[in-house]
């Protein structure tokens, strides 16, 4: 699904060039449960932003599907992440003048058999009885659930989740982890999820660390 050769992001300064993301060859496959893991400023957001096409790498290639994702214009890139990527991060990015409903329904273009998977999803995240109300009137928990549940609305084939659980209690934390895996398990989707903590990816099927710009493969669990 995603392959990367000698990929690289280098932020260049007056006085010197740092390596955000140093020479990098990845593989994942369709399918794939991947957690990856390292302190702040070790790249490991930088990996996520590059595949999902929210950066440009400064060398190297980025395929996604056998297409390569730096060739693509940047409104092709944008219609690729409506139709094809979820995204859930630390911070929720719910716009307030908008219901819970509405924000949920944002991504889709089509409209048709929403209501049905409007019901399914929120059904499962505990936010059908919330769909009238607006963002501050929800509970920091809450707002999370609605934005996982405006990630998986269109049905993506990859979920990219970018420290979702950082300013969450772990209760929560571990719900929105659950309910992430459990929708890529069933769908067949790639689940792409970064962590500052090895602990809170700890029983992902594979594993990843990034550090200094450099990732590592730490293993496979069955």
């Amino acid at each position: 699904m995603f392959e990367l050769k000698e990929v690289a992001l280098i932020y260049e300064t007056k006085k010197q060039a740092l390596a955000a993301l140093k020479s990098t060859d990845l593989k994942i496959e369709k399918g794939e449960e991947v957690g990856i893991f390292g302190p702040s400023g070790s790249g490991k957001s930088s990996l996520l932003f590059i595949m999902s096409t929210l950066k440009e790498p400064s060398r190297g290639e980025v395929k996604y599907e056998g297409k390569e994702l730096t060739a693509l214009t940047p409104s092709a890139k944008a219609e690729l992440r409506r139709k094809e990527f979820g995204f859930v991060f630390q911070e929720h990015f719910l716009i307030n003048h908008l219901t819970v409903r509405e924000n949920i329904l944002l991504p889709l273009k089509e409209k048709r058999g929403a209501r049905k998977r409007l019901e399914e999803i929120t059904t499962a995240l505990g936010l059908n009885k919330l769909l009238k109300r607006f963002p501050y009137e929800l509970s920091l928990g809450q707002s999370q659930m609605v934005a996982v549940a405006r990630a998986l609305i269109a049905s993506p084939k990859v979920v990219f989740a970018d420290e979702p659980t950082a300013s969450l209690d772990d209760e929560n934390g571990s719900r929105v982890i659950e309910l992430l895996k459990s929708y890529c398990s069933k769908s067949g989707a790639t689940l792409i999820f970064v962590s500052h903590s090895s602990e809170i990816i700890g029983d992902f099927r594979r594993r990843l660390r990034v550090e200094n710009g450099q990732v590592y493969e730490v293993g496979v669990n069955a």
